[in-house]
């Protein structure tokens, strides 16, 4: 394993020496970050606001975009933020933090399959593919950070110490680590409690905003689109209905995978597959939130969506950049969910015998405190 995670070192490690040229998320991190640490309030003043002209210029502040829409991303991360940021107001820090975790992601990923009798070639795939590695140390994406809280959530659960908390923490740095919270509960209460006070003490600072908290996420559940995958079709068929139909379906997955399933990587599968697919918008590094978990289920079709979904930047050919604009191609979307779709449904049709494309053998589970009485009657994201 100490070669393993040698490997994601080297790789992230090049990259984080990069400037990010695929995304300016990390500069809405760092602007961000910094308002909150100066006492300001992100999520009440956009960007934009003429209150902050009076702290001078900031290159970090005019490369941010979309600078009318206030803060999206939960507190917990926005403090985090401004906390990297007194360290060095530039990517760079960003970038080597959320290189590290993914490096953190390798090894739990390794870990895990180690545990459950399985070959570790899953990490070796994500150590060495491309898109973990750039979307993480080369763009400075925090998906790194949510997965690491996720793996660390099945991984306290594997050991029967409950992985609640660790969602919890997750949770308030990326909302989809949530739907885990259940599934994980092994009792010790006062984890749970502390890290949901840590998460409520992250927002206090901010509740002055009152409803505008919503405003910049509304924003961007209302009006963005961009890559959708099967959202197309809700539009074709529910026109000005889509968004609220797409999300209503994948509230009804979220909870059917829930009832059904009592491995957490397998809700978390369910959780991050129906937001990849239902989404309006998804970008490359969505993709992370099914993927990992599908590694770690052994569902082989996530990895033709990740290989697949870079094309997406083909849109950075138009990009406008006063405008923070581009066009959007036509093919991308098709030429790289439909081969995954087919994968995905030969893969469910056929209940693939193999853990994965490297190698032979059933998946030989850990002994488990719960006894399963319940049938496993889904097939779509089993292996």
């Amino acid at each position: 394993m100490r070669g393993l995670v040698i490997a994601a070192l080297v790789l992230r490690g090049i990259l984080m020496f990069m400037e990010p040229t695929l995304s300016d998320d990390v500069y809405r991190y760092l602007w961000e970050g910094k308002v909150a640490w100066s006492g300001e309030n992100p999520y009440l003043h956009a960007p934009s606001s003429v209150i902050f002209d009076a702290w001078g210029a900031d290159p970090i502040r005019s490369m941010v975009a979309h600078p009318e829409v206030s803060a999206i991303y939960p507190p917990l991360a926005i403090w985090l933020f401004g906390l990297l940021g007194t360290l060095s107001y530039s990517p760079g820090i960003i970038q080597l933090t959320m290189g590290l975790a993914d490096v953190g992601v390798v090894y739990l990923l390794a870990r895990l399959l180690a545990r459950r009798g399985r070959t570790i070639g899953p990490a070796w795939l994500y150590a060495l593919h491309p898109l973990g590695a750039v979307e993480t140390a080369g763009s400075g994406h925090m998906e790194a950070l949510g997965l690491l809280c996720v793996l660390a959530a099945v991984d306290a659960w594997d050991q029967r110490r409950g992985g609640s908390a660790w969602a919890v923490l997750g949770m308030w740095i990326k909302l989809l680590p949530g739907v885990m919270i259940v599934r994980v509960w092994r009792g010790r209460p006062w984890l749970l409690v502390g890290a949901m006070l840590v998460g409520c003490a992250s927002l206090w600072p901010f509740v002055g905003a009152g409803a505008q908290l919503w405003t910049g996420m509304d924003t961007y559940a209302r009006h963005w689109s961009f890559n959708g995958a099967l959202f197309p079709l809700f539009e074709f068929v529910f026109g000005a209905y889509a968004r609220p139909v797409a999300m209503a379906v994948g509230v009804f997955v979220v909870f059917r995978a829930m009832r059904v399933h009592l491995d957490p990587e397998r809700i978390a599968l369910w959780a991050g597959g129906a937001f990849v697919l239902l989404s309006p918008t998804v970008h490359p590094w969505y993709v992370l939130w099914a993927w990992v978990p599908a590694l770690l289920c052994g569902v082989r079709s996530w990895t033709v969506l990740a290989t697949l979904i870079p094309l997406s930047y083909a849109a950075l050919a138009s990009y406008d950049l006063g405008a923070s604009s581009w066009e959007e191609p036509w093919w991308p979307p098709l030429f790289s969910t439909l081969p995954f779709l087919v994968a995905l449904l030969w893969e469910s049709v056929h209940h693939a015998t193999q853990p994965g494309p490297w190698g032979p053998g059933a998946i030989r589970r850990p002994r488990r405190s719960v006894s399963r009485t319940e049938p496993d009657t889904s097939t779509l994201f089993q292996r």
